[in-house]
């Protein structure tokens, strides 16, 4: 691993060396996860609803949906998986960025220390060990109702069509699920550690870099990737929801002040380890405002002694000064504008877009379906609102 430039956050530890093991790869070598999202998806998922049906062939009742079930299994698996796609790609684009931009040239075996330390941290054993014990041990407590929410509702947990199922999501759904949650937040901090040492690594940023952010926008890359997981937490956190509405009487209104938190709390979690950097950026800044400043000052007293202080300007036009001016005006106000966090709206708006999508659905919840299907098609014809 020359220089840290093949560095994955993701690609790495017990679980996806076993996946290897068993053979669940692509040609390149990395584990296929669409298959490893369809296979667990169904394991998960697949004798719930075997057990969901054959309770209404052979009991003759129909049991109310648990959202919060099907939402975990359905779509924060998938999404979790996802982000170790996404993840790997990010920080190995940041790691080979840092090396061949020269961020760390003159500190090489520090960053290679940093890096070295990442991998450790991400292969080792013991950690996935511990978050394996610790997502049994949270299942138990909230399928048999000893410290959280129960198993579909409280007067169908104990029917006997479905105590198979409940045993099956004790010990190995709802297990799965928060395996991959806490193993998705083992990798956010490492990834956060890995910040706060980058930030004291003596990176020199350019206040009139096009990005806004002294050239190091590119380190929001693995953090935004991270929306992935704040999207899965998002959708299991709908689905609890939606059956409050559905089956407690809840109104949607009551939940729009959880939502916006919810959404804040994404995307701090997300990104604000990168105001590690800031104070990196706000000293960039400073010395870019003095520097330009100065320039700025000595340039437009030359170009006033030239232009102004004469009476003949026939050579005026296609002067290279008025173009300098502008350029310099132009680079003037990119410091004006840099950033003092290495992300712009972008990430943020992708973030909150990632927490907010799973809320959609319970939303609408608060909507009549006839209401909402007579304001689309007003949309549609164009009825004034």
């Amino acid at each position: 691993m020359p220089g840290g430039t093949d560095f994955s956050l993701v690609d790495g530890g017990p679980l996806v060396a076993l996946l290897r093991r068993i053979g669940w790869r692509r040609p390149d070598g990395r584990v296929d996860y669409l298959r490893v999202c369809t296979v667990l998806v169904a394991i998960a998922w697949g004798p719930l609803l075997v057990a969901m049906v054959s309770a209404r062939l052979v009991g003759g009742q129909s049991f109310p949906i648990d959202w919060g079930v099907h939402a975990r299994l359905l779509v924060a698996i998938p999404l979790l998986l996802r982000a170790d796609v996404s993840l790997h790609a990010r920080t190995r684009f940041v790691a080979s960025q840092l090396v061949a931009d020269g961020w760390v040239a003159a500190q090489q075996e520090r960053f290679d220390r940093i890096v070295a330390s990442a991998i450790r941290h991400r292969d080792s054993i013991f950690p996935e060990v511990v978050l394996l014990c610790l997502a049994l041990l949270a299942s138990e407590f909230v399928v048999w109702n000893l410290g959280g929410t129960p198993f579909l509702t409280r007067r169908l947990t104990m029917d006997r069509h479905l105590l198979a199922a409940r045993w099956w999501y004790a010990l190995v759904a709802l297990p799965m699920f928060q395996f991959l949650v806490y193993r998705a937040l083992w990798r956010w901090a490492i990834w956060v550690q890995m910040l706060w040492r980058l930030s004291r690594l003596r990176l020199q940023p350019t206040a009139t870099h096009p990005d806004l952010a002294g050239g190091l926008e590119f380190l929001s890359w693995p953090s935004i990737g991270f929306g992935h997981v704040v999207g899965a937490l998002a959708a299991a956190q709908a689905g609890v929801w939606a059956n409050q509405v559905l089956y407690a009487g809840v109104k949607v209104t009551d939940l729009k002040a959880q939502g916006v938190v919810f959404i804040i709390a994404g995307v701090v979690v997300a990104l604000g380890p990168l105001l590690f950097l800031s104070a990196r950026l706000w000293h960039c800044k400073i010395e870019g405002q003095h520097e330009y400043g100065s320039l700025a000052t000595d340039y437009t007293r030359m170009f006033q002694a030239r232009w102004f202080a004469r009476r003949d300007r026939d050579d005026v036009l296609g002067s290279a000064d008025i173009q300098s001016l502008a350029d310099l005006g132009n680079a003037s106000e990119i410091v004006s504008k840099m950033r003092l966090v290495p992300f712009g709206p972008r990430a943020v708006i992708t973030v909150a877009a990632a927490a907010a999508a799973p809320m959609v659905p319970v939303a609408l919840l608060g909507v009549p379906l006839p209401e909402l299907l007579a304001k689309l098609a007003g949309t549609l014809i164009g009825k004034p609102g």
